[in-house]
């Protein structure tokens, strides 16, 4: 790991959150090299290109986002 994000913790951490934009948050200060590294744990493909802020919206989507749609249709 490369500086602030604490790629193996991370996982945790997203599922403790409550919003898409604490996610983004959270994510927003690491580097490039960590976002890659969680979503290559997360088993996200694809994601090489991306640019930081797609990378991070990608993964707040995988984590927090599906987590969120889920939740909102067993409500339905």
């Amino acid at each position: 790991m490369s500086g602030r994000g604490d790629v193996t913790g991370a996982a945790g951490q997203l599922a403790t959150m409550t919003s898409r934009a604490e996610g983004t948050a959270y994510l927003a200060p690491w580097p490039l090299r960590d976002l890659r590294e969680l979503a290559a744990e997360l088993g996200l493909r694809g994601v090489g290109g991306l640019r930081k802020a797609d990378l991070v919206e990608r993964l707040v989507e995988h984590t927090i986002g599906y987590r969120l749609a889920s939740t909102a249709l067993r409500r339905r």
